[in-house]
């Protein structure tokens, strides 16, 4: 019986090497090449990463998303790897869309500005992602 469960942990451990089996994360990560984002009721939770550099005065802000359908778990900013002067790091948005939204298949939008708040005249850039939902 130890010799059957040896071989088992084993032929595991080779497949989980291997890539063979897969751990999905709670959390998968999109950013600006990536605005297509699916949803299912087992993982409704996801983070954006975009490119930001707060030393400027820009930071990513949310402007419009389905306040019914997603919630908004966490804001952080990720520090540059290399610590130059003006570098720029990363924002990350955590989000999680409602078990409302996996009743039918639905297309949400989430709307990031990159802006300084103080400035009306400059508009920003904008990036829309797409948040489809799966039963």
């Amino acid at each position: 019986m130890k010799n059957i469960k040896q071989i088992i942990f084993l032929l595991v451990s080779i497949l989980f090497c291997s890539g063979a089996i897969a751990v999905k994360p709670d959390s998968t990560i999109y950013n600006e090449n990536n605005t297509t984002i699916q949803v299912t009721p087992l993982h409704p939770q996801f983070t954006i990463q975009l490119k930001s550099n707060p030393t400027t005065g820009y930071m990513w802000f949310l402007r419009e998303y389905s306040t019914k359908m997603i919630t908004p778990l966490k804001h952080s900013v990720i520090a540059p790897e290399k610590k130059l002067i003006g570098a720029s790091g990363y924002e990350q948005w955590t989000f999680k869309v409602n078990p409302e939204a996996f009743i039918v298949p639905q297309l949400l939008t989430i709307r990031m500005i990159y802006t300084r708040p103080w400035t009306s005249t400059d508009p920003g850039t904008q990036i829309i992602f797409r948040v489809m939902t799966e039963k």
